[in-house]
């Protein structure tokens, strides 16, 4: 990325920094942050990229655990991932909304050159955002929720701002 994309990027993300009120769930694949804004406004970060939410001390939760079951299964048992409420991701953001959503902030957000994301919660836990393709399709966006504003989409190819918004 160039560095103007960069800077363009930080000027938009930075809108993050102080939110409250974090929300974290997904819909199928689609993995999404709601959060308020300092400004009062409602904004959201969709993830359709590789994840990983950490602490201090350890990974927390990754993508990839949407594909996990809760429990362990036996060899004969099918394991329907997009049933909602059946894998680890799903799990863990239903104890992050009910234990965390209220008592913290967003510290502080950076972007390095390649377009991944790293947000500091004021709670020690950290969200890498990885862009993981070389190609056009998106890998994480962010935007005021039921705003005018255009979308700032992140590919593997840079950014692509996009009009609209996604209202569901």
């Amino acid at each position: 990325m160039t560095l103007l994309e960069i800077n363009a990027i930080k000027e938009c993300i930075d809108k993050a920094k102080g939110a409250n009120k974090i929300k974290i769930g997904r819909s199928a694949d689609l993995i999404w942050i709601a959060m308020k804004g300092v400004d009062g406004k409602d904004y959201a970060l969709h993830m359709q990229t590789f994840f990983r939410f950490c602490n201090n001390e350890e990974v927390l939760i990754t993508d990839m655990d949407k594909y996990q079951p809760i429990s362990p299964m036996t060899d004969n048992e099918d394991f329907d991932w997009d049933l909602k409420g059946n894998n680890l991701l799903d799990k863990w953001c239903d104890e992050f909304n009910k234990n965390l959503s209220d008592s913290i902030i967003i510290n502080s957000i950076e972007i390095n050159n390649f377009g991944d994301l790293k947000i500091y919660f004021s709670n020690s836990i950290t969200l890498t955002v990885f862009v993981d393709t070389t190609s056009n399709d998106e890998c994480w966006r962010f935007f005021v929720w039921r705003g005018k504003e255009r979308n700032l989409v992140i590919t593997g190819r840079g950014i692509q701002c996009q009009e609209g918004n996604v209202n569901e």
